[in-house]
């Protein structure tokens, strides 16, 4: 079989999750990895999709053994109170230095967060976590950023077709089918654009601390927040280097990653943070301080940007800060509004938005208490 049949397989489990139980997802992962792979090696001199690796990556991601399903659809999720097993942080104990940008190159903290997560979901020693972990991502050139991974989920995307399409009646069932696939990537950004302590992040918290009376509270919005790797890094400059407090207001589709990104933000990170189900309401809570959009604004139809955008213009207050990458994307899937551009340049403008640098725009205005 050739790539996309591997993805196929790897999909296979996935899917197997919606349905079945612990034991019966332990059964159909290893079936699924044993045969899938053995059959495409005996064919080819392909190494890299060895059945131990794969066995990995499924291993790494299936809800086997101890997990407990807690009404999310996969069960990645465990309602065991496993406070007494690990500590966390706490705001009450937190370092003083920016843990988001003393990370090792090669971990970040968010896969720090993620093996912590999965340990305790697992009933497992962080050290074991640890070795699944680097086993399941050593098995793409580049790990979960590489393009080979890259290249392996645009294969499951189109084995899956045959499921879920991007089309907005089937759009939220292919998010939650490929939770799986996505959450890999998102946990493992690293590059430039989401190391925390650019000059971009350093001057939004230097514009919110400015702005906003040190007695008042920092609400950030993160609209389609994936990991929110740059919401939660502000409001850690913001805690660091101006001894001010944020609460995050994180809103995405709810997807089995939903548990892990409240675990990471409240926590691993000893943030205020309050997860959003959009299937629910979008609404962004009234006196936003600042709102994140990215990596999203493509992903909407233009009923969704319009509603988006009574949301900004409502609840972010003058002299409040929009983060978003509003130019055109790559047409691909998901990408469904890949002209971008043409729905928010004039729009911004005409609501007194002022570009501050690329991607960041602050509300023209005077907040009046």
């Amino acid at each position: 079989p050739s790539p996309t049949a591997v993805a196929s397989a790897f999909s296979s489990a996935a899917i197997s999750w919606l349905t079945a139980g612990p034991l019966q997802v332990a059964a159909t992962v290893t079936s699924v990895a044993v045969i899938g792979t053995v059959k495409w090696r005996r064919k080819s001199k392909a190494r890299r999709f060895g059945w131990s690796s794969l066995l990995g990556i499924l291993l790494c991601l299936a809800g086997v053994g101890q997990a407990q399903q807690t009404g999310d659809l996969s069960g990645w999720a465990t309602s065991a109170d496993a406070s007494q097993r690990l500590e966390y942080f706490d705001p009450g104990a937190l370092p003083s230095h920016n843990r988001f940008r003393k990370q090792d190159p090669h971990f970040t903290h968010t896969e720090r967060g993620f093996v912590t997560w999965n340990a305790l979901r697992l009933g497992i020693t962080v050290e074991a976590a640890s070795l699944r972990y680097n086993t399941s991502t050593e098995s793409f050139d580049g790990g979960y950023r590489g393009d080979e991974y890259r290249t392996f989920c645009v294969s499951a995307y189109k084995a899956l077709s045959v499921l879920a399409t991007d089309a907005p009646s089937e759009m939220f069932d292919s998010y939650r089918l490929f939770a799986a696939y996505h959450t890999l990537r998102l946990i493992s950004y690293n590059d430039a654009t989401h190391s925390c302590g650019l000059p971009i992040h350093q001057e939004m918290a230097v514009g919110l601390a400015s702005a906003f009376d040190a007695s008042t509270l920092i609400e950030i919005v993160d609209f389609g927040a994936g990991m929110a790797q740059e919401s939660r890094c502000i409001a850690e400059i913001l805690r660091v280097k101006h001894g001010r407090t944020a609460r995050l207001h994180l809103f995405d589709i709810p997807t089995p990653r939903k548990s892990l990104l409240d675990f990471t933000c409240r926590k691993f990170d000893g943030f205020q943070c309050i997860v959003h189900d959009v299937l629910n309401s979008t609404k962004i809570p009234p006196l936003a301080h600042a709102v994140f959009a990215t990596e999203v604004l493509e992903h909407m139809y233009p009923p969704q940007t319009m509603g988006f955008q009574e949301e900004l213009a409502r609840a972010l207050v003058p002299r409040g800060l929009f983060r978003g990458n509003v130019g055109d994307h790559g047409k691909e899937f998901m990408h469904v509004n890949p002209n971008t551009a043409k729905s928010w340049i004039g729009w911004l403008k005409q609501h007194a938005f002022r570009k501050l640098r690329g991607g960041l725009y602050q509300r023209s205005g005077t907040l009046v208490v």
